[in-house]
């Protein structure tokens, strides 16, 4: 069986009009397969009848569970969960955990163990076999049925049994498992949360203790009592005031220091500072300096300076002079120690200033030191407080009933089975049935099974179809054979074979044996006979058995002049013998009227490939075929198949009309489309395809869904009138 993929269809109207034709066709391919794809659905069901008659009925029992996402507050009322939460999500997780392989397995072993504890079943003491118990839990989980609204909070646990009250058992079984397990989960939890606070609290109770131990000791060892935001302005604003003095006593200094220094330098200029000069003693002494220097001046005019009274004036001057310079000094002396005592309060103001700066720095840190413990030992308090208050509640959630969840409807034994489904399962039969035959109406219809339609002939092969021969069906013996005959005189008047003129060679080829060639020469022969046409057929297929009736054959025609000569000096005038044609129905067809001409001679070939290869060349065949043209209208030539032979390529040099035969929906057109290929690489034009042993209902079926009607005028035409 030869497959392969079509070529695809090339339509110029767009993608719209191709996958329009590409569906048509893929409709009528289905309408042709009709009849089996209707016996394979009815197999189905009858095979899905058979299936639901013999199978045993099951039963489904289902209980329903809801969700609670919130709990009992102990002091009344209803307390929600502390953080928000996915309830759709939350249910799937709670739904998948009862179809979990954990439940199913709790569920098998408690089946176990009730059905070892009736007393019908006698105590054994061999071990519980694991691949046994692993089948059990395979076959639990296979028949139940967990499903979850995500619109609701409720939980489907279906189970499926032979009986309805092992469904409902094993149903409210995986309920009464599934609640157990959450509920023991649930309080392990709350018990385990209980420990880890009691723990928590314990550790941070000791490190609550030893922090404030530490906070007291170091209280007591910086003298600290409390921490407070009132001494740290206070040792601020004392070491600014200390700040202040200093500076200030810095200014003291340097003024007394500037005074000292001026006072030496008038003094060393024989004058007297003016600070010191307005001292009251100064001011005396400067007085009674001048009152004696006076004194002494006038009585110096009056007696002369050697008098007794000017001398005496000029002592007292002198002794004036020295006492204010002793007061002079004595006053330098006393601004020299204001000096030194401006020096010594600021040195005093400056250290002041460190000490209270060093004094602010330290207890700046202590106090620093003692607010981090007191902190920590604040944190550690706050800490054991909120684990206090959760110990309380893990421990009231371990008192209360933690579940939150609870069965709202048991699963309770129904009568009526809920399988097998006759409906679905026939339903599904008829439509696995349909695609199955679908698929195989396409695998059937890729298959390359020989041209079906014209058009496929010039899309596969680039050459016309030129005619469609219907097979001669014994049933209807004329109107086939009237049918065949307008088909072949179609052909004749298309290429010209029954004008007057120089005589022409029809080469008719095929890709295969057995391609109707043989009929479609003498049919054409008949033809071309009953138009006046002188004919002259030469059978160049190869012989499996030799011509024992000593007539002139193909090899001898072509290899002797003389023969020749004989054979065709005279066709015009022949009768020759009748030819007894390979198609029974042509053997019906009604004699020529006595006296009428019948031009019809037929050569063939006498031995087979080998025997005669050497007889077909192009100079011997040259003679044959002058010579035939100039004694006959026409020269049909048979060749051998095209792929199996070359004799085709060596008398198609001669041929005016090349035709190629091929079976109908039989002939792969792969191999036609070589055939013409390979007359073509030899520089042959094909003038057209014949398609032979059509069956015209089935030819009918590859256009349209139904037989058009005027098929069933085509046949009444003929068989009205021929």
């Amino acid at each position: 069986m030869n497959w392969a993929f079509q070529n695809p269809i090339r339509l110029e109207d767009g993608a719209p009009r191709h996958f329009e034709h590409v569906g048509y066709e893929a409709g009528l391919a289905l309408w042709r397969r009709r009849r089996m794809i209707a016996t394979l659905i009815v197999v189905a069901l009858l095979a899905a009848a058979a299936v639901i008659l013999v199978s045993e009925k099951r039963y489904t029992a289902a209980a329903l569970i809801q969700i609670d996402f919130s709990r009992d507050d102990p002091a009344g009322g209803r307390r929600s969960a502390a953080v928000p939460l996915d309830p759709s999500a939350l249910v799937e997780t709670e739904a998948r955990f009862v179809r979990s392989r954990t439940i199913a397995r709790q569920v098998t072993e408690q089946l176990a163990a009730e059905e070892r504890a009736r007393p019908d079943i006698q105590a054994s003491g061999t071990a519980i076999d694991p691949a046994q118990t692993e089948v059990q839990i395979q076959r639990l989980m296979r028949d139940l049925s967990v499903r979850n609204d995500s619109r609701s909070y409720l939980i489907e646990i279906a189970y499926t049994a032979s009986t309805p009250g092992k469904a409902a058992e094993i149903a409210n079984r995986f309920a009464d498992t599934y609640l157990a397990n959450r509920g023991e989960t649930n309080s392990a939890s709350a018990r385990r949360a209980a420990e880890w606070y009691a723990d928590q609290i314990e550790a941070s109770r000791k490190s609550l203790e030893q922090a404030e131990w530490s906070a007291a000791e170091y209280r007591r060892s910086s003298g600290i009592v409390e921490t407070s935001s009132e001494g740290a302005p206070l040792l601020q604003q004392r070491m600014r005031e200390i700040s202040s003095q200093a500076s200030a006593a810095t200014l003291a200094r340097v003024n007394e220091e500037s005074r000292l220094q001026r006072a030496k330098q008038a003094v060393a200029e024989g004058n007297i500072p003016s600070d010191i000069a307005a001292l009251p003693q100064i001011q005396r002494l400067i007085e009674s300096r001048e009152t004696a220097r006076r004194q002494a001046s006038t009585l110096a005019a009056a007696t002369g300076e050697r008098h007794p009274s000017v001398i005496q004036a000029r002592s007292l001057q002198q002794e004036a002079e020295t006492r204010l310079q002793n007061e002079v000094t004595n006053a330098l002396a006393t601004i020299a120690e204001d000096v030194k005592s401006a020096r010594r309060v600021e040195e005093e103001l400056e250290a002041g200033a460190g000490k209270a700066k060093s004094t602010l720095i330290d207890t700046r840190a202590r106090e620093a030191e003692l607010r981090t413990l007191q902190g920590r030992a604040e944190a550690l308090r706050e800490r054991l407080k909120t684990l206090n208050e959760g110990h309380m509640q893990a421990r009231a959630l371990s008192e209360l009933k933690p579940v939150a969840a609870q069965i709202m409807a048991a699963a309770e034994p129904s009568r009526v089975p809920s399988g097998p489904k006759a409906g679905l399962t026939l339903a599904l039969s008829g439509l696995a049935a349909a695609v199955l035959g679908s698929i195989l109406t396409f695998l059937l219809e890729r298959r390359d099974l020989g041209f079906r339609k014209e058009e496929e002939v010039l899309a596969a092969t680039g050459c016309p179809c030129i005619g469609l021969l219907p097979a001669l069906q014994p049933g209807d013996a004329r109107v086939n054979a009237a049918t065949q005959r307008e088909t072949l005189r179609t052909i004749i008047a298309s290429q010209r074979l029954a004008e007057p003129g120089s005589a022409k060679v029809v080469l008719m080829t095929s890709a295969l044996p057995e391609q109707g060639k043989s009929q479609v020469l003498e049919s054409l022969a008949h033809c071309l006979i009953e138009m006046g046409r002188r004919v002259l057929i030469v059978d160049a297929s190869p012989r499996s058995e030799l011509d024992g009736t000593g007539k002139a054959a193909l090899e001898d025609i072509i290899a002797g002049s003389a023969a020749r000569k004989r054979a065709l000096e005279s066709g015009s005038q022949w009768a020759p013998v009748e030819m007894t044609p390979h198609n029974p129905l042509l053997r019906r067809r009604v004699p020529l009227a006595a006296g009428q001409p019948r031009h019809l001679s037929i050569v063939q070939r006498r031995g087979g490939l080998s025997d005669s290869a050497t007889a077909f060349t192009p100079a011997t065949l040259t003679d044959l075929v002058a010579e035939a043209r100039s004694s006959f209208d026409v020269v049909l030539v048979e060749a051998p198949p095209v792929l199996l032979a070359a004799d085709a390529l060596i008398l198609a040099q001669f041929a005016d009309i090349v035709l190629h035969a091929a079976r109908w929906h039989d002939t792969p057109k792969a191999s036609v489309a070589a055939a013409v290929k390979r007359l073509c690489d030899g520089a042959v034009r094909v003038h057209g395809i014949i398609l032979t042993q059509v069956d015209v209902e089935r030819h009918e079926s590859f256009k349209s869904f139904r037989t058009p009607s005027s098929a069933y005028k085509v046949r009444k035409y003929y068989a009205d009138f021929d």
